[in-house]
C-alpha cells in the first residue's frame, strides 16, 4: 500500500476526540460530516444487506435535485464534508457525477462507497478528473467462494481487475484516495493475510472487520431457498465480538435519505431514528433537535438495549479497541 494520507483523517480524528460525556456537554455546532443517500436500490443482493434481502419496508427512489442542492447549500458555508454513501448504489443514481462536480466545485471534501459494479472507463475517467477526493470499495469475504455466497454474484476477480484500473489510472495524481473494506465470518486468519497481500498493490488502505448478521431474521427475507438456508449457515458462523461502540454517530454526524428525511444513525435502513425532514426543517434544527438530544443522552449513557437498531450495533470493525475483531 502507498503512503497517501486519508483525506478525511483529520475529520475522522475531530469526530473521534473526547469521550460521549464530554460530547454531550460541548456539542459541535454543526455536525462535523454527512452522509447522503442518492437512491436506496441496489444492482446487488448481498445477504447481509436489509436492501438486498427486501427486508427494508420503505418507498425506493431516487433524490432530486431539489433535495440535494438543498443540502449541498446547508453545507456550503461551512465546507462540511459529505459521504455518498447508506443503503443503496451511488453508482446507479443518473446524476451522480453532476452531484459530485458541484460538491467538489463547492470547496466540499467528498467521498463514494461503491460495489464497483458500474466502474467503467467512463466512469473512472469523470471521477479521475473531479476529481473525487476519496472512494471505498466494499467487499464481502476474502476470496471468491465467500464474496460469492454473502454477494450472490461472481465478481471477485472482476472488482479486483476494476480497482487495479482505476489504481493505474490515477498513477501519481492526489485522488481519489482508494480504500478496500470487507468483512468476514468464518475465514481463517491465513485467508485474510493472503486477501490483504492481493490487494494492498492497488490500494491506500485495506480494513477488514467482522460481518453482523444476527439481526436479520432469515424468516423474513425475501429470497430464494438455497439463499435462505445460507443466510442461516452463516447465521451459525457469525464471528463478530458483540461489544457496543462508543457510538459517534449522533454527536458527529448526520444521515440524509434519498427522500430528504434525515436520520440521527448510520445503520437505519428503514426509518426508525428519524430526527426530521430537509423539505421542512434546516440542518442547524435537526442537528439541535430535542429528538436528537435524546438520542445522545441515551448513547453517552451506553444505553443501547433501550433503542431497537442500537441493541445489535457492535463494534465490528474494531474502531473503538483495535485489534478487537482480531483480523
Amino acid at each position: 500500500m502507498s503512503q497517501r494520507t486519508n483525506p478525511f483523517d483529520p475529520v475522522y480524528r475531530l469526530a473521534n476526540s473526547g469521550n460521549l460525556a464530554e460530547k454531550l456537554r460541548q456539542l459541535p455546532e454543526f455536525p462535523h460530516f454527512i452522509d447522503l443517500e442518492l437512491t436506496n436500490t441496489c444492482d446487488f443482493r448481498c445477504l447481509m444487506c436489509p436492501t438486498g434481502t427486501h427486508l427494508q419496508r420503505r418507498g425506493k427512489g431516487f433524490m432530486r435535485d431539489e433535495i440535494f442542492y438543498r443540502l449541498l447549500e446547508g453545507v456550503r458555508e461551512r465546507r462540511t464534508p459529505l459521504r455518498f454513501i447508506r443503503w443503496g448504489e451511488p453508482t446507479l443514481h443518473p446524476r451522480l457525477i453532476h452531484y459530485l462536480e458541484a460538491t467538489h466545485a463547492a470547496g466540499i471534501l467528498t467521498h463514494m462507497n461503491t460495489n464497483g459494479n458500474n466502474l467503467d472507463d467512463a466512469l473512472i475517467d469523470a471521477l479521475l478528473a473531479i476529481p473525487l477526493d476519496s472512494i471505498k470499495f466494499s467487499f464481502q469475504g476474502v476470496d471468491v467462494q465467500s464474496y460469492r455466497e454473502m454477494r450472490n454474484t461472481d465478481f471477485f476477480a472482476t472488482l479486483i481487475s476494476r480497482i487495479k484500473k482505476l489504481h493505474t489510472q490515477r498513477g501519481d495524481r492526489p485522488a481519489p484516495y482508494i480504500q478496500i473494506s470487507t468483512t468476514i465470518t468464518y475465514e481463517t486468519r491465513e485467508q485474510v493475510a493472503a486477501f490483504r497481500r492481493m490487494v494492498a498493490p492497488y490500494a491506500d488502505l485495506v480494513s477488514v472487520g467482522r460481518t453482523v448478521l444476527g439481526h436479520l431474521d432469515a424468516s423474513q427475507v425475501k429470497c430464494s431457498a438455497t439463499d435462505r438456508q445460507t443466510l442461516q449457515r452463516l447465521q451459525t458462523q457469525e464471528s463478530v465480538v458483540k461489544k457496543h461502540k462508543q457510538c459517534p454517530e449522533v454527536f458527529d454526524k448526520l444521515s440524509v435519505d434519498w427522500d430528504g428525511t434525515v436520520t440521527a444513525c448510520c445503520a437505519d435502513y428503514d426509518h426508525f431514528m428519524t430526527i426530521g425532514n430537509l423539505a421542512t426543517d434546516s440542518l442547524e434544527a435537526i442537528w439541535r433537535s430535542e429528538k436528537m438530544q435524546h438520542y445522545r443522552t441515551l448513547l453517552a449513557d451506553m444505553h443501547h438495549s433501550e433503542l431497537p437498531l442500537c441493541r445489535t450495533c457492535y463494534d465490528f470493525m474494531g474502531l473503538d479497541t483495535p485489534g478487537l475483531q482480531e483480523t
